[in-house]
């Protein structure tokens, strides 16, 4: 082993530029941080944000109060990789930039209360008051892109399986050439649909990503168009996705059979 030479950098002449720093560019920025004795587990968690306790007084404090489980970020996550608009216009759409949304949604940052709110109204997430947290309410046109997230997202709207997907195809006619259409059709909520490419890998896994699949349903042709046709206008924009196919779920509130949504 050599021992390298000592320099004495004290005696140079130099400065800093900004070749010395610009790798922290690329680094998210600082959040507050708090500790959190959970007296259930009796753990201690490092949490982001600002401590609630400190504008708290105790003598105000009986009980505990709920936590609520902010689970934006995860569903976020797991929407955007199926949406069918990319990453940087969703994350456009609710006024910050794509390394923003993608912090936000790996949970190393998080977001003010306004671009919060705008987030989960462009990706129709809601409150659940059942579960104290947030779910993927739609409805949706969804693209099938990766299995995990696809099958996460359809656990939640369907309540862990409560439907019966099927793909659309018409009863008379050519079916689409490039894509294929799954409808979700959980029970008590609107009706999501599942656009998936002709031939890939994933769109053969469907039936098995999918709880309870129960294959082919031959509807008519002018609602086949109609699918079709939502899918189209629902991928325009972020913002138009949930307003169509809401629009969509109301053309044909009449197929609400037992609590299910059904196409003739």
């Amino acid at each position: 082993m050599r021992q390298p030479p000592s320099v004495p950098l004290e005696n140079l002449e130099w400065e800093a530029g900004s070749w010395l720093s610009s790798w922290e560019t690329s680094l998210p920025p600082d959040q507050p941080r708090y500790f959190h004795h959970d007296g259930m587990s009796r753990r201690t968690w490092l949490l982001l944000g600002e401590d609630p306790s400190e504008d708290t007084d105790d003598d105000d404090v009986e009980f505990p109060a709920y936590e609520e489980h902010d689970n934006t970020a995860e569903i976020a996550r797991n929407l955007v990789a199926c949406w069918p608009n990319p990453p940087k216009e969703v994350a456009a759409a609710a006024g910050i930039t794509l390394r923003q949304f993608q912090w936000f949604t790996s949970e190393r940052v998080t977001l003010n209360q306004s671009t919060h709110y705008d987030l989960r109204h462009i990706l129709g997430i809601e409150y659940d008051e059942r579960t104290g947290g947030y779910t993927p309410a739609g409805p949706y046109v969804l693209i099938a892109r990766k299995a995990q997230a696809i099958e996460a997202i359809y656990q939640e709207i369907s309540g862990g399986g409560d439907a019966c997907p099927c793909e659309l195809v018409p009863a008379q006619g050519q079916a689409d050439p490039s894509w294929r259409y799954v409808l979700i059709n959980a029970h008590s909520t609107p009706p999501t649909i599942v656009t998936a490419p002709r031939g890939e890998a994933i769109t053969e896994r469907l039936p098995d990503l999918l709880l309870n699949y129960e294959g082919i349903l031959p509807v008519s042709q002018a609602f086949y168009r109609d699918v079709v046709t939502t899918c189209a206008r629902a991928s325009q924009t972020p913002h138009a996705n949930v307003r169509e196919m809401t629009e969509f779920a109301k053309r044909y509130e009449r197929h609400w059979i037992d609590s299910a949504w059904l196409p003739n």
